[in-house]
């Protein structure tokens, strides 16, 4: 094989892995944000999950249990404060404090054995339903 047919085939290797690679990367960055929403919407019906428990415990006035369920909430907020504030996204990590805070609050009155917990726990939740993005389609 001479020297001109090796440098031919090199170059067409080359331009081959390029154009693989270019093809391959022009999607990523919508599957990326996609899977960024997911995480978001998975973290959101988690923490929803625990206030709503949280709240039927104190419907059935058992107040450990609420507690105990609106920690587990803050606990995935501040999960999601904490991975908005990586991704650069300082405004929703932001509206985020305010749920946090409200879950302190019901947790705190639920310790203190006050039904007024209810009223802390629903805006906690209608924060984090507002920050957390709207699933595709609806």
């Amino acid at each position: 094989m001479s020297l001109r047919v090796f440098g031919w085939a090199l170059l067409a290797t080359a331009v081959v892995l390029g154009v693989g690679w270019f093809i391959g990367a022009s999607g990523r960055d919508g599957l990326e944000q996609e899977r960024r929403d997911a995480v978001a919407r998975a973290e959101a019906a988690d923490a929803r999950a625990f206030i709503l428990s949280g709240r039927v415990s104190l419907y059935q006035s058992n107040f450990g249990d609420a507690s105990r369920a609106f920690e587990a909430a803050r606990g995935v907020v501040q999960g999601a404060q904490t991975r908005l504030r990586q991704l650069g996204d300082a405004a929703r990590a932001g509206q985020l404090e305010v749920a946090l805070s409200q879950l302190r609050e019901a947790q705190r009155l639920s310790l203190a054995l006050d039904a007024g917990a209810h009223g802390a726990a629903e805006q906690a939740l209608r924060v984090i339903e507002s920050v957390a993005p709207a699933a595709a389609g609806r």
